[in-house]
This record gives C-alpha cells, structure tokens and sequence, in this order.
C-alpha cells in the first residue's frame, strides 16, 4: 500500500518534472522508489524521476457521463475500462455550438464517424484524425483551420469525476477536412458506434480536442457499457414495397428506438455493430406493409411514406 506524504517537484507536476526531492530548497533526493500523483506513477531513482505510466486502477470504468466538465481551451483524453462483454460501444457526444474534435481509440482501431439527430453523418476524411462538430457559422468554427496549428495546448487526463492538467502540452493541427459542421445550429447528441467482439477486458480512449481560446464547453460525453444491438425485419438491398422481409438487421438509436429504426438511426448487419449496411434502399418492418429507408454511410437518411 501508499504512503502519503509531502514531496518537492521541480515542475508544475509529477508529469511535467524531472526531479522529485524532500525538502522544499531541491537539495535532497527523495528516497528511490515509485511516486504517484493524479492518476501517473513515476520510478524515482537519486531523485531522477523516470518514465511516465498512467495508473491502472485509475482507469474508469463503463458506463461513464461526463458533464460540463472541459474547463476550456485542452486536449482532453478519457480513458474507459470496457469489461469483458461483447456487443456495441455508443458514445454520445454534445458539443454545442463552437467547434469540438472527437477521436477514439479501441483494440488497434481509431473511430470518428457520427451520426446527428439534426443532420446526419459527420467525419473527418481522414479516419485517424478528430472529427470536429459545431456550428458552421458559429465566430469559432469560420476561424478553426485558418488559426491553425494551435501550439502549446494543455493536456488533461480524465481520473474518477474530473480532468486533471497532466503538466504536458500538445501541438494541435486541424486539416480542412477535418471539419464537419452543422448549418442550422447546433448538432445535438451525435452518436459513435464501435464495436466489442472479444470477451476480454480492454480500455476505450477518447481524445476531445478544444484548441481555441474562444472554445465553449462540451456539455456532454457519454460512454455505455457494449450491448447487443436490437433487430429488426427488412428486405435485401433495394427491395420495394411488397417484396419479403426475410433477413434482420440492427439499429443504434440515434432518433429512433433499439428495434424501431429512424432517421439518422446507425444500421448494421450484426448486433455488434461491425459492419454498417451498404448504401441502397430497404423495405423496414415497421408494422403493416413496412416502409421504405435509404442507407447512407450506414445511417438512415431517408424515410419514406409507408407502404400501401
């Protein structure tokens, strides 16, 4: 077990010192041995502090909302301990009006694509780069890629109920195409789906980049637990009105409800959410004779009238 006590840095932190002492005149090495402070573990050695590790215990665990807590211009990177069951990660992201990046990490695999209640499908064209959401005519996003890069922008890590400044900085970059803004206000709760096959424990990072000083906050990031997705019955790719709905599909909810597709809904082909539907129109079961939605980028886009 720890022992708390008192220790000298110099540095603003445990992250960003090279030093750690026992006295506050930096003369005397603190004893060799391993120091945490906020999350981070460092090996102190003659009081030469090594690498950086981060605690693993101090990982959350899903499910975990985070709310009103981006105290302004940071990387923000949150890291969720997923558990060993299988199915699809939803995470909910609010980014209000001014301009967000979001970009996760799972099993070796990045995510940035979302769905918008009021608009759809939104990404950045590179998928290992941040997907940033807003308001398009919003003061921040007109200048987001014209004042880029954006240098020396604090970094915080996501311990228990808060961020934490981890005492490092990063050089922020935002391509052009990195920017996928709504133009009728804000873009609601988008939602993230990636998926869970393995039945093994494995940490989720999420990284929100706020790069300008004029950067609101983020009012809501929300990572469920992975569950099953709920099916539904359709036709194949390009069915009409009449043909049979022999197959099942799966939808996240984005307006619509697990099993009751709707616009902007995410539709899959499996319950884990790994493979989106192809684009086309399909005959959904919906009661009486079905209707008519058109795939997009894996999203419902379109809604037609139910059949006759």
């Amino acid at each position: 077990m720890g022992v708390i006590g008192n220790y000298y840095l110099n540095g603003s932190s445990l992250a960003a010192a090279t030093n750690i002492y026992t006295d506050a005149a930096l003369t005397t090495p603190a004893p060799n041995g391993f120091y945490s402070q906020g999350g981070l573990y460092r090996e102190a050695i003659g009081g030469v502090l090594g690498p950086l590790n981060t605690c693993q215990s101090c990982i959350s665990s899903c499910p975990v909302t985070i709310n009103s807590n981006f105290p302004g211009v940071g990387l923000y990177t949150v890291q969720v301990d997923m558990g060993v069951a299988t199915g699809a990660i939803l995470v909910t992201f609010t980014p209000r009006t001014t301009p967000h990046g979001i970009l996760a990490n799972f099993a070796g695999s990045t995510y940035n694509a979302l769905s918008s209640p009021v608009d759809g499908y939104h990404a950045a064209a590179n998928p290992v780069r941040a997907t940033y959401l807003g308001y398009d005519a919003d003061a921040c996003s007109l200048a987001l890629v014209s004042g880029s890069p954006y240098a020396g922008v604090p970094d915080y890590e996501w311990l228990t109920s808060s961020f934490y400044a981890t005492g490092l900085q990063s050089n922020v970059f935002v391509a052009p195409s990195d920017a996928s803004f709504t133009s009728t206000g804000s873009p609601g709760a988008c939602v993230m789906v990636i998926p869970k096959v393995s039945a093994v424990t494995a940490p989720l990072t999420i990284t929100v980049a706020a790069p300008q000083s004029c950067t609101g906050i983020a009012t809501l990031l929300d990572v469920a637990c992975p569950v099953k997705l709920t099916g539904f019955a359709s036709g194949k790719i390009n069915t009409i009105c009449g043909d049979t709905r022999d197959r099942t599909y799966y939808n996240a909810p984005v307006t619509g409800t697990p099993g009751a597709p709707a616009l902007y809904d995410w539709i899959f082909e499996d319950p884990d959410g790994v493979t989106p539907l192809p684009d086309g129109i399909y005959l959904f079961e919906d009661g009486g004779n079905g209707t008519l939605h058109t795939i997009t980028n894996g999203i419902v886009t379109f809604v037609d009238t139910p059949c006759p």
